[in-house]
């Protein structure tokens, strides 16, 4: 058997009423996706603010601007930082950075690039992403000498409020 053409489309998650909603172009429509996507932003900002609120307090509770400049926590000397993945850390880190600042501030910005970054510098997201395992991979060998287990969750906190203190950034 054949099928009717209305069975096929409704096989394949076509619905009419998803085009008449889709054209709707009324002021109620339109002012409801404006309060939507202002919700939207407040709560991306919002989220950003605990991530860095979060990752300071861990910063302070871990003593880490101790750790990193004297390589150990206080009052635990025999537990020091690996410098040596610690440094490959920052070099991966500053390398992740560069590419991002090139792609969102040169390519976007200052160039004025239509084309989406994959297209444009296609090795540059790839680039990223190694220098981005490698680092947080250097950083967690580097701090676990220091903090064991709680590397892991520690790292983590510290990665996302970095990541997101990029809301922050005015551009």
């Amino acid at each position: 058997g054949h099928f009717p053409t209305s069975a096929v489309f409704s096989m394949s998650g076509y619905d009419a009423t998803y085009e008449a909603v889709a054209r709707d172009d009324t002021d109620s429509a339109r002012a409801k996706s404006k309060a939507e996507q202002r919700w939207a932003y407040v709560m991306r900002k919002f989220w950003a603010v605990v991530w860095v609120g979060f990752a300071l307090f861990i910063a302070k509770v871990v003593d880490l601007w101790h750790v990193v400049t004297e390589d150990y926590v206080t009052g635990r000397p025999q537990f020091r930082l690996h410098r040596g993945y610690f440094k490959l850390g920052i070099i991966c880190f500053a390398l992740w950075v560069a590419v991002a600042t090139y792609l969102v501030v040169w390519v976007k910005y200052v160039l004025k690039v239509e084309q989406e970054w994959e297209e444009y510098a296609p090795r540059s997201i790839p680039f990223a992403t190694c220098c981005g395992v490698v680092g947080i991979v250097s950083f967690i060998v580097a701090f676990w000498p220091v903090w064991g287990l709680l590397t892991l969750p520690i790292c983590f906190v510290l990665f996302m409020g970095l990541l997101h203190s990029a809301h922050f950034v005015p551009l």
